[in-house]
């Protein structure tokens, strides 16, 4: 990928450094006014909007607000993000709390955070999130392929989700109460809630309930299509609780082109910036297009932008257009897995070894594509590039790439510690493989699992695939099993247990 470094001046998809951020000084009043108010009663709000509007980079610019800002509240800031891949359950909860064991760690929030009554609040909240996984983490995985690590699961603790309520407020009251009469807030903020399981949603919403004060509790959700059960849910939640909501719309002309200057060194005209104003106002399509324009070597004038967004297939393509051929089928290889990536996963499926890793880390991040997360996985810069490349590839090339990382992740499983996301990423890879033998049972074991977790939107899902597995391989009695298991998860889809989560 020498090209990629060649052409490394590209500005990353990733959310906006806060240093850069531009643009949306209403929607920022809106968010420091709230910011204001949570010191004397806990506050909540939801920033939503269209795919690439701006939704992370608005929280990013909010975390230095709170934490960084010189003169600022210097608060402790506690960050998750969600990933689309049904069943991690408070997999961005967790991540919460380690972000809260890390401030309560340092030289600069250890003395606020570091009190026996915190650490042992961020102990017992640990604890039970571990216990409430348990049921679907295999034993003995390390040890097993294929066909051997159906069924091998742990006994399911008693923990149930009324528990992990209550560890998660108890946290909260004790880290609010940390934060009264030292003029700090601690915020949560939680990315991309949409993708959430019913469960997360469900917690965040009963943690709306009641916020102590000191806590302001901030998350986004795509609002693309009406009928979202993630978000719908959301903004229902936040709306009987009197909590605002934040809805980001397109960027205005002096807006975009203080992008332009600010992020890519251009200077955009009122006509050229009323044509992207008129086109492609949103953050990620002006990235792309002023990434194209600076990689061109092409002027910001009006004939140039047209016949830049005339030749894009959209937004996502123009931005994959720029990259090397090499650039691309690594993108192409790796758009099959579920995020974040391990490290070694890629490795495998990109077939390198030793130094070639460290370059592939590299390059990955200097390509603008690929962003490192703070766990040291990687995951595509922005949603929709990864989007962009799953709709591209052919039946045939999707099986083979999901074949390649089922066998990666088997091959990978010892050096992997998230033991969740490896059995859920092999039911997907086996599944999208046409590896039907493998995938009926995973997939059927895990539905039973997350059916009993009450995870009624992860169980449906997994039997499905087990269903449509079953029906693949004509084995009658599976499929019995299968069907019988989803009617299951339908009745409490469409019951009184669902009508009060």
């Amino acid at each position: 990928m020498d090209e990629v470094q060649q052409r490394a001046e590209g500005v990353s998809y990733a959310p906006s450094p806060p240093e850069e951020f531009c643009g949306r000084e209403e929607e920022r009043e809106q968010v420091s006014a709230i910011l204001s108010r949570a010191g004397e009663h806990g506050q909540a709000v939801m920033i939503s909007g269209p795919p690439g509007i701006g939704k992370s980079s608005l929280l990013t610019w909010f975390a230095y607000e709170v934490q960084e800002r010189p003169g600022g509240l210097e608060s402790p800031v506690l960050r998750g993000e969600v990933f689309d891949l049904p069943g991690m359950i408070f997999s961005a909860f967790r991540d919460l709390l380690k972000d809260l064991r890390r401030s309560a760690a340092s030289a600069r929030f250890g003395d606020a955070l570091g009190t026996e009554g915190m650490k042992e609040a961020i102990r017992y909240a640990d604890d039970v999130f571990e216990k409430y996984a348990a049921p679907v983490e295999p034993v003995g995985l390390l040890s097993k392929t294929g066909e051997e690590i159906i069924g091998i699961f742990a006994r399911s603790p008693e923990v149930g989700y009324d528990r992990v309520y209550q560890a998660f407020e108890e946290l909260l009251r004790e880290l609010g109460g940390l934060m009264e009469g030292t003029g700090r807030v601690a915020a949560v903020l939680l990315d991309d809630v949409h993708l959430a399981s019913s469960l997360d949603r469900r917690l965040l919403r009963d943690l709306m309930h009641d916020l102590p004060p000191g806590i302001l509790l901030a998350f986004t959700c795509r609002t693309e299509g009406a009928a979202d059960p993630g978000y719908v849910s959301m903004q229902e939640g936040i709306r009987n609780l009197g909590f605002p909501e934040v809805t980001l719309s397109g960027m205005q002309r002096h807006e975009i082109q203080e992008m332009g200057e600010r992020r890519f060194g251009l200077s955009i005209g009122d006509a050229a910036a009323d044509l992207l104003e008129d086109t492609s106002d949103d953050p990620f399509s002006l990235m792309a297009c002023f990434n194209t324009l600076r990689h061109r070597d092409l002027a910001p004038s009006v004939g140039n932008i047209a016949d830049v967004l005339a030749g894009a297939e959209d937004p996502a393509g123009l931005a994959f257009a720029t990259l090397p051929g090499s650039g691309r089928a690594w993108a192409e290889e790796l758009c099959v897995l579920n995020p974040p990536f391990p490290v070694p996963v890629m490795a495998c499926m990109l077939d390198l070894q030793g130094a070639g890793v460290t370059l592939m880390m590299d390059r990955m991040q200097e390509s603008g594509i690929f962003r490192r997360l703070p766990g040291g996985d990687y995951a595509f810069a922005h949603p929709l590039l990864q989007e962009h490349c799953r709709r591209g590839l052919t039946a045939d090339a999707r099986a083979a790439f999901n074949a390649h990382a089922a066998d990666c992740f088997e091959s990978s499983m010892h050096r992997l510690s998230g033991r969740l996301h490896v059995l859920l990423s092999l039911a997907c890879h086996f599944f999208n493989a046409r590896e039907y033998g493998k995938a009926a049972d995973l997939n059927l074991e895990l539905g039973v699992r997350f059916y009993h977790r009450e995870d009624y939107d992860t169980a449906l899902v997994l039997t499905q695939r087990a269903i449509v597995s079953a029906e693949h391989l004509g084995d009658g009695a599976l499929l019995a099993a299968a069907q019988q298991q989803r009617d299951l998860v339908r009745q409490k889809i469409t019951g009184p247990v669902r009508a009060v989560q």
